[in-house]
């Protein structure tokens, strides 16, 4: 009964509001798409022949141009990726294409998906890992997260710059929250992460968490649904 008294009394501004944030989200709508687009035209040169897989679950050709822009200015030795898909494709055709030296290291729990990727990718370190239940850096230890072997000699790498856009949101709450054990004593002096998704509150609860454990990620940069995180950056790389 309140609610239909406010609603008759305010009708006009709820209108008004409604109207507002209808105009404020299609304005962000445009903005992206535009950005995709420029995005687009500068990488369209690193598709692969062919077919370009693309899908809900893929990076956003901004995200991906903003990491192009770390590797031409900061030259990381290291790329450590979880997630197989557009991103590897794009990355691993830049890399070799302008023979960079970087090596890309690509983490995925499905071994048919990343041997199709094979085909098109040269030169990644692909590894497949089980999601294993309980695993102990899941949220709680009550999640899944990647199996990976403690003798596995990828835990002997450092890293440089690291992106997570796996596991999958939704699979189990923070799902991808284990990359920061994971990655904490893997980091090499001036790391950069990129979180994919922080639109959703899981991850930006995971950054949060990222943020506590390693206070020395002190720069934030927020793009479109995803944040890009580091110790502090001499040059400004964000799209425009």
């Amino acid at each position: 009964m309140i609610k239909k008294i406010r609603d008759k009394l305010f009708g006009i501004s709820k209108i008004g509001y409604l109207i507002a944030e209808e105009g404020k989200r299609n304005r962000e709508l445009s903005s992206y798409n535009m950005r995709e687009l420029k995005a687009i035209e500068f990488l369209k040169g690193y598709f692969p022949e062919g077919f370009l897989f693309e899908t809900g679950f893929s990076l956003s050709f901004q995200t991906i141009q903003h990491i192009i822009n770390d590797l031409i200015i900061y030259k990381p030795k290291v790329i450590l990726e979880f997630g197989s898909g557009l991103s590897t494709q794009i990355l691993s055709n830049y890399i070799n294409k302008h023979q960079l030296g970087s090596k890309l290291i690509s983490i995925d729990d499905d071994q048919e998906w990343q041997d199709a990727l094979k085909q098109v990718c040269k030169g990644v370190d692909f590894h497949t890992f089980p999601l294993q239940d309980d695993h102990p850096y899941s949220y709680g230890g009550e999640g899944k997260w990647f199996d990976i072997p403690k003798n596995h000699s990828i835990n002997t790498v450092e890293f440089d710059l690291i992106i997570v856009d796996a596991p999958k949101g939704g699979l189990c709450r923070q799902s991808r929250i284990g990359f920061i054990p994971f990655v904490k004593d893997k980091l090499s002096s001036a790391p950069i992460i990129y979180l994919d998704d922080t639109h959703r509150q899981d991850e930006q609860e995971i950054g949060h968490f990222l943020v506590k454990t390693i206070p020395a990620f002190v720069g934030k940069i927020n793009g479109f649904n995803y944040t890009r995180y580091s110790f502090g950056d001499k040059l400004h790389t964000s799209p425009s």
